[in-house]
């Protein structure tokens, strides 16, 4: 009775333990992911409470490797920064070019209406030479120039971010794998404490259950004691008269062999 007595507040403790790491996860996630952090926060509840449906439900919604890459990613605002600017920088040359293309072909088309005789004159040569001041084109050099230098800040913001990539990516695999392995384990340890527990009132009541039948031992084996204690007095007072049965027979005897 009293092993049983004890399994129930630290099965008790356990969960409060438990629901406690979670709780200290939720923290963690929270200011990455708030909604991984609000099933975290649920699913300690439950533990804490030993609802295990409940527990069994937001385990099954919540997302080990998010929770795990949510608390181990910490990307760098600047690196960010320039990853977008280099996903956005992509379509520029082309956006440059083809807007290139626009102005040089209405600069062309101006320029044969108003001299006719420079159609003989190849499109290219005349687009360097700014189509003779008609228009507002980009010289074809320098439209060249601007592409190769935005294609070249390309390849290079390409080459940083994906060394960074190769030198900090397998560190932060190698964290979250850790952390989601310790988040798996600690969801399946509180599942399985939360299913095999039992709620506070269902608590409270067995131990009340166990208080009022340890009483009623203990008052069996205090009547018992008091039993064999009457029945230790009821043994004396038996060998008493035992002994004095014997004295008297004794004594008769005595009288016999003197008369005889």
């Amino acid at each position: 009775m009293a092993e049983i007595l004890k399994v129930v507040p630290s099965r008790a403790s356990e969960r409060q333990r438990v629901s406690t790491e979670i709780g200290e996860l939720a923290g963690e996630v929270r200011e990455h992911d708030a909604g991984i952090a609000l099933l975290l926060d649920r699913f300690a509840e439950a533990v804490k409470l030993g609802r295990p449906d409940d527990a069994r439900g937001y385990a099954a919604a919540i997302d080990p490797r998010a929770a795990a890459e949510a608390i181990t990613a910490h990307r760098s605002q600047i690196w960010a920064i320039l990853e977008i600017a280099r996903n956005v920088l992509v379509f520029a040359p082309i956006a440059l070019t083809w807007y290139g293309l626009s102005t040089a072909t209405d600069a062309y088309a101006a320029l044969l209406a108003q001299q006719p005789d420079l159609g003989s004159r190849p499109f290219l040569l005349l687009w360097e030479q700014g189509f003779v001041g008609v228009g507002h084109s980009i010289v074809f050099s320098t439209l060249a120039a601007i592409d190769a230098m935005l294609i070249g800040l390309l390849i290079v913001l390409t080459l940083m971010i994906h060394l960074r990539a190769e030198i900090r990516d397998a560190r932060t695999r190698a964290s979250a794998l850790l952390k989601e392995s310790q988040i798996r384990a600690t969801i399946a340890h509180a599942t399985s404490l939360a299913a095999s527990g039992l709620g506070g009132d269902e608590a409270d009541d067995l131990l009340d259950q166990m208080a009022a039948e340890e009483r009623r031992v203990f008052e069996r084996a205090m009547e018992r004691e008091q039993q064999l204690y009457d029945l230790e007095g009821a043994i004396a007072e038996l060998r008493k008269s035992a002994a004095d049965l014997a004295r008297a027979a004794e004594a008769l005897n005595a009288q016999q062999r003197v008369r005889s």
